[in-house]
């Protein structure tokens, strides 16, 4: 009889959370103000992000934005990295090392894990209204890549925040 109640309130404890997540997930969608990230792969800690939608980020932040065209992903995929070069930063890249402002970022590579070719991304000072976004993660698909380069402020969805 036990087993039975406590199996009763775990399904029920289930449901309460799969319901109150689905509200939040239906609020959030048809919000004009927020909306969830879900970041699928291994380049940042954590799987699902709130984005503040129209809110530009700050070096060092996470945020969204929609990809520029690119042989990998579809148009307008979003994506989810951190901000690591800001307007008026010097992006350099000796070999495949690329820094910010003289402070080394990461390694670019020359292939994908799949074997496909890959493009060194640009160098030079970051324009106004421009952003190099990163993560630490060896296969992060990011600014280093010419087929993601500087991310334009246009292209920007919003500053994101890690919810789990």
């Amino acid at each position: 009889m036990l087993k039975r109640a406590r199996r009763f309130v775990t399904q029920s404890l289930i449901g309460i959370a799969i319901t109150a997540i689905s509200i939040l997930l239906l609020q959030a969608a048809l919000s004009p103000w927020y909306l969830f990230g879900v970041n699928v792969n291994e380049s940042l800690p954590g799987t699902l992000y709130l984005v503040y939608r129209g809110e530009l980020p700050s070096r060092d932040d996470i945020a969204a934005f929609r990809t520029p065209p690119n042989p990998y992903y579809p148009v307008d995929v979003p994506f989810i990295k951190i901000v690591k070069g800001v307007p008026g930063d010097r992006i350099t890249r000796n070999g495949q090392e690329f820094s910010i402002n003289g402070r080394t970022v990461g390694l670019v590579k020359l292939k994908t894990r799949d074997g496909l070719p890959l493009t060194s991304g640009p160098t030079g000072v970051l324009p106004p209204h421009h952003y190099f976004f990163w993560t630490s993660h060896k296969d992060s698909y990011d600014s280093r890549y010419a087929e993601i380069g500087w991310i334009s402020e246009d292209r920007i969805v919003g500053r994101a925040v890690r919810v789990f």
